[in-house]
């Protein structure tokens, strides 16, 4: 894993500006049906306590209709701070903890901003 750059350095190297609303899209393939119940029902609190943050506009947990061992989270953030917050929560941390031990490989995830 060395070598990768960390979201918060992806994020400084994508936006032009650090204070600007931006989106987060996520893809993540866990191990089998089980585990994705699993993080399902871990990411709810995850989502229900990140809509309460000052700096989240919006969280979503989406489970693919075909394939259900892949998820797509969404989030927009109004700025690179409010994720850095984000990452700092305990329950961002108990969701990692579940989500690394699903996962059938590296999540994915694109940066977007907000176009309008």
């Amino acid at each position: 894993m060395s070598g990768q750059q960390t979201l918060q350095q992806r994020l400084h190297s994508a936006l032009d500006n650090p204070n600007q609303p931006f989106a987060l899209l996520t893809t993540v393939r866990v191990k089998d049906k089980a585990t994705g119940d699993r993080l399902e029902a871990a990411m709810q609190t995850v989502v229900e306590k990140s809509r309460q943050e000052a700096g989240n506009i919006t969280y979503h947990v989406n489970r693919d209709a075909n394939d259900s061992t892949i998820f797509y989270l969404y989030d927009r953030w109004n700025s690179i701070d409010a994720v850095d917050f984000h990452e700092q929560t305990e329950y961002f941390k108990a969701g990692l903890v579940v989500l690394k031990e699903v996962l059938a490989e590296p999540p994915t995830t694109t940066i977007m901003q907000i176009a309008y």
